[in-house]
């Protein structure tokens, strides 16, 4: 009887002891936190900026977490057995990139070297950022992000957004942003027209002339048409309007009486008056929407109305011509008691005839003296009633 207490209270000790021992052992337990830089249906992979370990589970890309497990080793690397997944925040250092945000056939950075990201930016193309995060496989993984707005100058290599009057249409095109002329090449199958006033972002390259290169239509947008202004008040890329008197031309342009810009684009006869709303360029005007207002054959005769250095329309007889060795002829033309010499170089290629009636488009000046007038070419004199 003795004996048998003596063993029950033995065998209870016993357990009483491995109760003990088994509540205060448990396995070893690792902890570890990374950034998600690999994510499958099968396992992911965390990295910390200079250890990576991966897990049998599907996690989210670019999410930091705190895996705690048991850490151990396989031929493909460090493994861990997680018993325990939470999002946590970052304990380790990240680095930081600045540069501007692009996006081609994947995210990158422009610095202006091509920094690959892992996944887009909620930002706008074209703006600079400073980004932390970590470099993994050739990808930036961004945490954190800082909008820095666009660049306020052209750098190479960077991308700048770029508002101003196209000055030349078609592709490539040339820009004007109020002070400087770019050279803008858009994406195949696209061109603008002259007068348009376009935002456009494109990456800039420095040459002789600032040029922008346009990977997308997106980044191509009408605004309208640049101001309409009179003639005289009218600044490089604005609208300019007029009504001008034709002393000059040739197969590319005209010359007027109202300024020493080149109206291209047009064709009118010397001595027509036209009506013009044109784009004011460096040293010309491109036509936008001009018409003949008065045909020069409403000039009044100034025969009789000589003043050296200005444009007129003369009309009379032929009194006498005169042609010298060299080609160069003279002829007297009068009306009335008014009498004025047309000079006659070869190149008009222009023979005149006594008594015959003429009228011819052009400027007074003298010769050897007398008052005289010249034209420019030999289709600004004519002979006959209808002339």
């Amino acid at each position: 009887m003795v004996l048998r207490k003596t063993l029950t209270i033995v065998l209870l000790s016993s357990l009483i002891f491995v109760s003990i021992a088994l509540s205060r052992y448990s396995p070893e337990t690792d902890s570890f936190t990374g950034l998600c830089v690999y994510s499958s249906d099968s396992f992911s992979v965390l990295y910390n900026g200079s250890v990576s370990l991966a897990l049998r589970e599907h996690l989210e890309l670019g999410n930091v977490y705190r895996v705690e497990g048991r850490l151990r080793k396989t031929s493909r690397g460090p493994w861990i057995d997680a018993s325990s997944i939470v999002l946590a925040n970052v304990t380790f250092p990240l680095e930081r990139v600045e540069g501007a945000y692009w996006v081609t056939y994947y995210p990158q950075l422009l610095t202006p070297a091509r920094v690959r990201l892992a996944y887009p930016l909620n930002v706008s193309k074209g703006e600079l950022v400073r980004v932390y995060g970590l470099s993994y496989g050739g990808r930036f993984y961004p945490l954190r992000v800082e909008e820095l707005g666009h660049s306020k100058e052209p750098r190479n290599g960077m991308p700048y957004p770029l508002e101003g009057v196209v000055l030349y249409g078609g592709n490539p095109a040339t820009l004007w942003n109020g002070s400087k002329a770019f050279r803008v090449y858009l994406p195949h199958g696209l061109s603008l027209k002259p007068g348009q006033r376009v935002r456009v972002l494109g990456i800039v390259r420095l040459y002789s002339t600032i040029t922008l290169y346009v990977d997308s239509s997106e980044e191509i947008r009408v605004l309208g048409y640049s101001k309409v202004k009179p003639l005289n008040l009218a600044g490089i890329g604005e609208i300019a309007t007029g009504e001008c008197l034709v002393i000059g031309r040739t197969s590319r342009y005209l010359r007027l009486d109202c300024t020493s810009l080149k109206l291209y684009g047009f064709s009118a006869r010397v001595g027509d008056t036209v009506k013009f709303t044109a784009l004011r360029r460096k040293s010309s005007l491109l036509c936008l929407n001009c018409t003949v207002l008065r045909p020069r054959e409403e000039l009044p005769n100034a025969i009789c109305s000589f003043e050296e250095g200005n444009f007129a329309r003369i009309s009379g007889r032929v009194a006498w011509v005169k042609v010298y060795k060299n080609g160069f002829g003279i002829a007297n033309i009068t009306n009335g008691s008014c009498s004025i010499l047309l000079k006659l170089p070869s190149r008009l290629e222009v023979s005149l005839v006594e008594n015959e009636t003429i009228t011819a488009y052009g400027s007074f000046t003298t010769y050897r003296g007398r008052p005289a007038f010249e034209v420019s070419s030999g289709d600004d004199i004519c002979s006959g009633r209808h002339c």
